[in-house]
């Protein structure tokens, strides 16, 4: 069973349990006999694109993170945003300056790293000095470097664990393409202050595809459906120009429903084998529009078919839908049919 999108990641703390909104900037922090103290981060900014919460457990709080994405329309550049909530509800706010994949939390703070891995291929780039940048709580930050690829940090009842790459992962070629496969491996960080350099690989344990499953098994926080008691994002003030560029992306990756696939003749086929009369429409202002997109399609033996999207969150900012269309064909090509409506009905995918 899939966990529902709005479920509120939960985290235990010694005797406190610490749960974060995916959507909205609120934590509940509860100990056992005290009434809930909710916290709220309503302000913080975290750019003009809409990002779900990551969570990371620490043994001295939770940190969620904003990370932007990377985008045609987004804005690659924004900075991270994090918070840090301790077990009595103190909200402690970070931000870095550019873009950088987080990595976990231990009990040195939360681990980001400048850069992506190199590609499958470049051998010596996986076995060259990663940077890390490790921020505590405070705001205070240090960098290190680290003679692998690092998958994850975390905290385990063992103490602080770094899982990584051993080395460039093993290309297996054949007929059909290449196929590659990794060997990961974890080892302890130190309790104390972190060195500038880490060499993970001198003492580490070699981890099985089971192993590595049950490590993020471990690390994920538990889900729960609360009641409403989420705040709400404060409104941010989003450009004319940066809103009709988000409705133009997304009214564009839609394209011409009905020519969405051209082959190498030239010929032009819809992006669902009967799909036919595509219609797009933009619906209401910022931050409500919604692009809607309608159509005629055999699962459907009468009526119009309909996929809408909203282009902005609530607080305006630009929510991303990659792939859109192509989602929209796979629901298509995979749906059963439908039952027949009325020549003008409207049903919603």
């Amino acid at each position: 069973m899939s966990t529902p999108a709005s479920a509120w990641r939960v985290t235990t703390i010694g005797d406190a349990e610490i749960l974060v909104s995916p959507r909205q900037p609120t934590a509940v922090v509860r100990h056992p006999g005290q009434a809930d103290r909710v916290a709220s981060w309503a302000d913080l900014d975290i750019g003009v694109i809409s990002a779900d919460a990551i969570v990371h457990a620490a043994p001295d709080g939770v940190w969620v993170v904003y990370q932007p994405q990377d985008a045609d329309d987004g804005d690659s550049s924004a900075p991270v945003a994090a918070v840090h909530v301790d077990p009595d509800g103190t909200v402690r706010r970070i931000r870095l300056p550019s873009v950088m994949d987080s990595l976990g939390a231990t009990r040195h703070g939360l681990w980001f790293r400048t850069e992506h891995d190199p590609g499958p291929d470049d051998h010596d780039a996986w076995l060259a000095d990663t940077r890390v940048v490790v921020v505590s709580h405070d705001g205070t930050c240090i960098s290190l470097a680290v003679d692998r690829r690092i998958l994850f940090v975390h905290e385990s009842g063992s103490g602080p664990l770094l899982t990584f790459s051993r080395s460039a992962p093993d290309a297996d070629t054949d007929g059909a393409g290449t196929a590659y496969s990794y060997r990961y491996a974890t080892a302890s960080l130190p309790a104390g202050a972190l060195p500038d350099h880490l060499s993970p690989a001198t003492a580490a344990t070699d981890l099985t595809d089971e192993a590595l499953l049950d490590e993020l098994t471990g690390m994920r926080p538990r889900y729960r459906e609360e009641p409403s008691v989420g705040i709400p994002w404060e409104r941010i003030d989003l450009p004319t120009d940066r809103r009709d560029a988000a409705v133009a992306a997304l009214v564009d990756e839609f394209g011409d429903l009905a020519h969405y696939w051209r082959g190498a003749d030239g010929v032009t086929v819809p992006l669902s084998i009967g799909l036919t009369e595509p219609r797009i429409d933009v619906v209401g202002e910022w931050p409500d529009t919604r692009v809607e997109v309608t159509f005629r399609h055999p699962i459907l033996p009468s009526g119009r078919l309909r996929r809408t999207l909203r282009v902005f969150d609530e607080a305006g900012r630009i929510l991303l839908h990659p792939y859109a269309a192509i989602h929209l064909m796979e629901d298509l090509d995979t749906r059963s049919p439908l039952p027949p409506a009325g020549e003008n009905e409207v049903h919603d995918l």
